[in-house]
C-alpha cells in the first residue's frame, strides 16, 4: 500500500519527493536488531524491539522518532538566511506503519488534519498465504498474527484497537494491482479535490450508523447501525439504549420532558449505575459465598475470590443483564415499523462487530451482509452460527461479516462537503490540475516546526537524538 500511494502521488499528483518512513528501520536503528536467518526471526525481533522501545521511552516513541525524521528533512531545505521561511515544496511523508494508539495520537496532535490515516485490511487466508511465501511455518504465522493484533501489556502492539481510528479503510480482498490502484487514486482525488467524488452507498450507510450511535446514552459503549435494502438505500437506523413503554427508546425530549424527569435510562437513575455490571457483581459474590459454604475456600478469601471472578472477562461474558436494546435489533425493529423497504437480501452497517445475540436476529431477518469498523472480542457469532455466518469474503452461501471499506464516518463531512470556493466559475466546473492541487485542510502550517520542536526536545532529553539535530527553535 505504501508503494501504491508513493507511485500515485509522484506520477498523478506531482509529489516529489515522496518519502516512506518505515518504523521498522527506526526500531533497527535504536534497538540494534541483529540480522536474522529467517523472516519469522526478523519479524519477531522487530516486534520485540518495538515493545522494548515503548517500555523504555513511552508508547508514542516510534511516532516521536518519525516526527524527528520529518523535522530534520525539512530543516535541510530551509532558506540560506536564518530568518527565512522554509521553502515550499510538494512533498509527502508516508509512515509505515502505526501499531499503537499513542503513536497515532501523537501524530494527530502534531500534524492535525494534515495526517490521513489509512487502515488496510486483508483477509486472514491472504495474509497467511503471503507469509507462507516468505518461508514461515503456519505455527509461526499465527503466533505473529495474534501478537500483532493485540499484546497483553500496555507497551505492546495494539493494532486491533488502533485500526478503527483510521480516516480511510481499504479492504483488499484480491492481490490485483488494479484494485489497489483504483482505491488509492479515488482517495487521493478526494483529499486533493481534483475531481468531484461523491460517497458510495456503503459510506453513506456507515455515516448514518455512526450518526445514530451518538443518540445512545449507554454507559458501556455507543453503537450505531444502518440497515439498507438490496439497492443500498438506507431504510432504517438504530442505536443501543433502553426501551420505553409505548415503543422505541428513551431519547432527550426538551419539549415534553425538559428536565429529563421521565427519562429512565441508567445515567439518570440514582447513582448512575450500570444494571449489567451490578447484576454480574452480585453473581460473583454469590459464587464466592457458595465456595465458602461448600468448604472449598475459607471466609477470609471470600472477597478476593469474588474480585477474581468479577474481573474474569470470560465469566462475565457468559451472561448479560443490560437493559439496552442493541443497535442491530433497534434497526431491524425500526425497519419493520416504517416499512420503507424489504430487509430480506439487505445489508447492515454497524460501528461495532455484532455480538452473537444480534447475529441470530440478523440471520433470521434475511440480511445477507454485515459491515463493521470496530472489533468486538466477546462475540461468538461465527462460532455459534458457523452454519449461517462467515467471515470469508468469497463465501456467498452465508451471511458475510466483513470489515468496512471506505471513508471513515469521522471524515465524511469534511471530505465530501463542497469546497468553500464552490465547484464552478462562470457556469463551468472549476478544473483542478492534479500537479498543482492542494490538500483540503484549513489550518496554517506555520505552527508545525514549533510543535515538532516540543517532540524533539523530549527525544533529546531521552538521548535518542543528538542535541544538534532537527528543527532548531522551530522558526518558520
Amino acid at each position: 500500500m505504501a508503494e501504491a500511494f508513493e507511485k500515485s502521488l509522484k506520477k498523478e499528483f506531482g509529489y516529489d519527493p515522496c518519502i516512506v518512513l518505515r518504523l521498522s528501520r527506526l526500531i533497527e536503528q535504536h534497538e540494534s536488531v541483529a540480522p536474522s536467518a529467517t523472516a519469522y526471526e526478523r519479524t519477531k525481533a522487530l516486534i520485540e524491539g518495538g515493545d522494548s522501545l515503548r517500555k523504555q521511552h513511552g508508547n508514542s516513541i516510534l511516532a516521536e522518532l518519525a516526527v524527528s525524521e520529518i523535522a530534520l528533512e525539512r530543516t535541510k531545505h530551509k532558506e540560506a538566511s536564518e530568518s527565512a521561511a522554509f521553502r515550499p515544496r510538494r512533498i509527502c511523508h508516508i509512515i509505515d506503519s502505526i501499531k499503537n494508539q499513542e503513536e497515532l495520537d501523537l501524530l494527530r496532535l502534531v500534524y492535525r488534519d494534515m495526517v490521513y490515516v489509512i487502515g488496510v485490511f486483508s483477509p486472514l487466508p491472504a495474509r497467511v498465504k503471503a507469509l507462507e511465501q516468505s518461508g514461515m511455518k503456519l505455527s509461526e504465522i499465527y503466533e505473529l498474527v495474534d501478537q500483532d493484533s493485540g499484546e497483553e501489556f500496555a507497551h505492546g502492539q495494539t493494532v486491533r484497537d488502533t485500526f478503527p481510528h483510521a480516516d480511510f479503510f481499504l479492504r483488499i480482498d484480491t492481490d490485483t494491482d488494479s484494485q489497489i490502484k483504483t482505491r488509492v487514486e479515488r482517495f487521493l482525488q478526494l483529499i486533493l479535490g481534483t475531481k468531484v467524488v461523491t460517497p458510495t452507498a456503503a459510506e453513506t450507510a456507515m455515516y448514518a450508523a455512526a450518526s445514530a450511535a451518538t443518540n445512545s446514552a449507554c454507559l458501556s459503549r455507543q453503537v450505531g447501525a444502518a440497515l439498507t435494502d438490496q439497492s443500498g438505500a438506507v431504510i432504517s437506523t438504530g442505536w443501543n439504549d433502553v426501551p420505553k413503554y409505548g415503543g422505541n427508546l428513551y431519547m432527550t425530549d426538551p419539549v415534553n420532558d425538559p428536565h429529563s424527569d421521565n427519562d429512565r435510562r441508567c445515567w439518570n437513575l440514582k447513582g448512575g449505575r450500570c444494571f449489567n455490571d451490578d447484576e454480574k457483581d452480585q453473581i460473583s459474590q454469590i459464587l464466592a459465598a457458595e465456595l465458602v459454604n461448600s468448604g472449598i475456600i475459607d471466609n477470609g478469601h471470600k472477597e478476593a475470590i469474588s474480585s477474581i471472578i468479577s474481573k474474569n472477562s470470560k465469566i462475565k461474558n457468559l451472561i448479560e443483564f443490560s437493559r439496552s436494546v442493541h443497535a442491530e435489533m433497534h434497526a431491524i425493529i425500526n425497519a419493520g415499523q416504517t416499512a420503507k423497504g424489504s430487509i430480506v437480501g439487505g445489508k447492515i452497517y454497524i460501528t461495532t462487530y455484532p455480538c452473537h445475540n444480534c447475529a441470530r436476529h440478523i440471520i433470521a431477518a434475511g440480511i445477507t451482509e454485515v459491515f463493521y469498523i470496530e472489533p468486538y472480542r466477546k462475540s461468538l457469532a461465527t462460532k455459534l452460527h458457523d452454519d449461517s455466518i462467515t467471515e470469508e469474503e468469497s463465501d456467498k452461501s452465508k451471511v458475510r461479516i466483513l470489515p468496512y471499506d471506505g471513508v471513515a464516518p469521522s471524515r465524511y463531512l469534511k471530505l465530501f462537503r463542497m469546497p468553500q470556493a464552490g465547484r464552478k466559475s462562470g457556469g463551468k466546473m472549476i478544473l483542478v490540475d492534479p500537479q498543482d492541487s492542494q490538500p483540503r485542510f484549513d489550518k496554517t502550517l506555520e505552527a508545525l516546526p514549533t510543535l515538532e520542536a516540543i517532540v524533539l526536545k523530549g527525544l533529546k532529553e531521552k538521548k535518542l537524538i543528538p542535541d544538534s539535530e532537527g528543527g532548531g527553535d522551530g522558526d518558520a
